[in-house]
């Protein structure tokens, strides 16, 4: 036994090996008993290389896309297989653009038919199949740059010399170099669930399993609005020479961040005037304004600013949040581990509020209540409230977009408002900026700030939120009127300054290190912004504090 360690696999099983043997080939061993297919591994919760060799009795978590690291690592490896395929077949290479529809949207230099989305998915599994390595090479920084440099990949290479690290890690698969800004899966083989949508004739949008998809790829729903507004704000930026981090970065060297926050601010403004304007055209029929989108994405704020701009029309506007409407706790579901289904629409006491919003349209007074989230009851002290001709009722909550909440209102009497920041600003040509990280890292510094929530806390119950955008949010996103992208070029700089300190704190032993580390590497690339440059009515105050509507 002295030559032997022991390795508790995932908590489920103990193996022996020589000592010395590679992660690798005890991930092999541990793949055939348990008849799953893993990505990478974990030692102290910290992503281990496969060629590490164990030389102690130890547990090794292998994970997989169902791991939230994992699926980052599941992503990148897939990006990498079809940016080699496209430059295969076509000699072309391609811009991945944003995340969106349970995929994400990439752009092709050439003019892409069904014909050839057959022949890229082929071509893509062919490289699953062949079963590359995908090999980590770390270099001193200055190599990889003037790498970067000869391939034209002028954004990577920026990026590289802005990032204070001696030495960055860059991945091979058959010769061709890149880097994802995450870890890497250890070969294509890992990597055979995916599928191809054609989206127009230079775009396409690439499909991957969700972190609890059960294996199964989402289903794509194109949204015409969602994508239009995308485009908007992409030629937007492009115009004003912003379309990659480190062009933001430059303004920020050169003293013009604080012109570029007003621009960015108009643009996002005017997309208020606009859906302000259309409101204002559909009164006659419109009785009730819905604002819904995922968490964090800025709808208190954005329901009180279209409030503002309806005032402006002479109207006189009603807000009403619905998580006044949450059930009692005790009435409260649960979800498969026991804990309280905040994210599921059961949550909310649809009976209370459909009977109070069609007596409020027919004219009576309703008190409408207070949730107590301390008590977990809602609360009756406020004045009734009744509607007159001028009044126009809006309502914000991430469930408001499903007709389930307001049944007994026809849908031509709705409109529908999608709130979410979707950016126009990419990492690099290969790298996009995850709208799910952007509105992660908004609530990590909002939890943290109202509720006092460490950053632990708040990633434990990420994947239950997502969850719930999943099932609850998303499916209704094809029937709505306006998109409200709350998005700012700038607001990763803004939120460093607060995210970097609280994400530092995770501590090594904790199982969402790696993942606070990662936030912690996206972070980095973007040149602090002082707060100070906006207004208190800007979207990012009701993440980071001074805002106008905070009570």
């Amino acid at each position: 036994m002295g030559n032997k360690v022991v390795i508790n696999v995932n908590g489920l099983l103990d193996l022996s090996f020589d000592i010395g043997t590679t992660v690798y080939d005890i991930m092999l061993e541990a793949k055939k008993k348990l008849f799953k297919t893993f990505v990478g591994a974990k030692i102290n919760n910290v992503l281990v290389d496969y060629s590490e060799k164990i030389y102690d009795n130890v547990r090794i978590d292998f994970i997989d896309y169902t791991d939230l690291q994992g699926n980052k690592m599941y992503q990148s490896g897939l990006k990498f297989i079809l940016i080699l395929a496209i430059k295969s077949l076509w000699g072309k290479d391609v811009s991945f653009k944003y995340s969106l529809d349970k995929g994400i949207y990439v752009q092709v230099d050439k003019k892409m038919t069904e014909d050839d989305i057959v022949v890229l998915k082929k071509k893509m599994n062919d490289i699953v199949s062949y079963n590359y390595p995908i090999k980590k090479h770390v270099v001193a920084s200055e190599n990889a740059i003037r790498y970067y440099l000869e391939s034209k990949d002028f954004e990577k290479a920026l990026n590289v010399q802005n990032i204070p690290n001696r030495y960055v890690e860059m991945y091979e698969i058959v010769h061709s170099y890149n880097y994802f800004y995450s870890s890497m899966p250890y070969s294509t083989d890992c990597l055979s669930i995916f599928d191809i949508k054609l989206v127009d004739k230079n775009a396409i949008v690439l499909l991957f399993p969700r972190v609890d998809s059960n294996g199964e790829l989402p289903d794509f729903h194109f949204n015409p609005l969602i994508y239009n507004e995308l485009l908007r704000y992409s030629k937007w930026s492009e115009s004003l020479h912003n379309s990659y981090v480190s062009d933001m970065n430059e303004k920020v060297a050169r003293g013009e961040v604080v012109s570029f926050i007003k621009m960015n601010n108009i643009f996002i403004d005017e997309s208020l005037y606009n859906i302000s304007k259309d409101i204002v055209r559909k009164r006659k029929n419109v009785k009730v304004i819905l604002l819904g989108g995922p968490s964090s994405s800025g709808k208190t704020t954005s329901t009180h600013r279209l409030c503002n701009y309806l005032e402006a029309y002479g109207l006189k506007p009603i807000m009403i949040s619905l998580d006044d409407y949450f059930k009692e706790r005790v009435d409260t579901p649960k979800d498969k581990n026991g804990n309280y289904d905040f994210e599921s629409i059961d949550a909310i006491d649809i009976k209370l509020f459909n009977k109070q919003l069609k007596s409020l349209l027919d004219g009576k007074e309703v008190i409408i209540p207070k949730f107590n989230f301390l008590t977990g009851e809602k609360e009756y002290n406020r004045d009734p409230l009744i509607l007159h001709d001028d009044n126009i009722l809006l309502i914000e909550g991430i469930h408001c977009l499903n007709d389930k909440v307001t049944e007994k209102i026809d849908r031509e009497n709705k409109y529908k408002v999608l709130i979410c920041p979707f950016t126009p600003l990419g990492l690099d040509q290969h790298n996009h900026l995850s709208t799910t990280d952007m509105r992660l890292i908004r609530r990590i510094v909002r939890d943290n700030r109202v509720r006092g929530r460490s950053v632990e806390v708040t990633l434990k119950f990420w994947s239950d939120v997502k969850y719930g955008e999943d099932n609850y949010i998303f499916p209704y996103t094809d029937d709505i009127d306006a998109v409200f992208n709350t998005a700012y070029a700038y607001e990763l700089g803004v939120l460093r300054v607060f995210a970097e300190p609280l994400l530092f704190a995770v501590p090594r032993n904790s199982s969402y290190y790696d993942e606070a580390r990662r936030l912690l590497g996206l972070l980095r690339m973007f040149y602090p912004i002082s707060s100070e440059y906006l207004d208190n009515d800007n979207v990012l105050r009701e993440f980071i504090g001074g805002s106008l509507y905070e009570t």
